[in-house]
């Protein structure tokens, strides 16, 4: 099967006309029917515009002839920036988060046994930890700018005055 008639089974399948494809992936409607035609092969940019519309679509099918239409369950997870990737990420993110309350319950107990020494850096060694071998340095710190980044690609900081 040729990529011409992987779209049309696409537009088949996502009961779309073609003006509606080529609206709902942002071409222009000539290029779609040259495609169609068969007077031009789509480029790069067309087929990514495709798989990004259509996220459940199979790269590997479309570009490739390999394997279904549709991408599997696995395939179809887009990660996300909090997601963990396989077992040796998460592994050492629970490392991290152990490490990190044994940072907070050091500083807190050396903050509240040593008030008038705020302003020098606190140094944490951590115990049970073998990987952490250095001395962590954690100076007083303020905030001083926050930004927020929204889903609409726009943001919007915070300065302190």
């Amino acid at each position: 099967m040729d990529i011409k008639e992987k779209i049309e089974k696409i537009m088949e399948k996502e009961q779309m006309n073609s003006a509606q494809f080529a609206a709902a992936i942002g071409i222009q409607g000539s290029t779609l029917s040259h495609i169609l035609n068969g007077r031009n092969n789509p480029s790069l940019d067309v087929l990514t515009k495709i798989l990004k519309y259509f996220q459940t679509i199979s790269s590997d099918w479309l570009l490739m002839d390999l394997g279904s239409m549709y991408r599997t369950e696995k395939q179809s997870q887009v990660p996300t920036l909090f997601d963990n990737i396989d077992e040796t990420t998460s592994k050492t993110s629970s490392l991290d988060q152990k490490y990190a309350q044994k940072i907070n319950t050091h500083s807190t107990t050396i903050q509240q046994n040593n008030v008038s020494s705020s302003e020098k850096p606190i140094q944490v060694i951590p115990d049970s930890l073998q990987d952490y071998k250095s001395v962590i340095e954690i100076p007083s710190k303020s905030v001083r700018k926050i930004i927020v980044y929204y889903t609409d690609n726009t943001f919007q900081e915070f300065e302190t005055k």
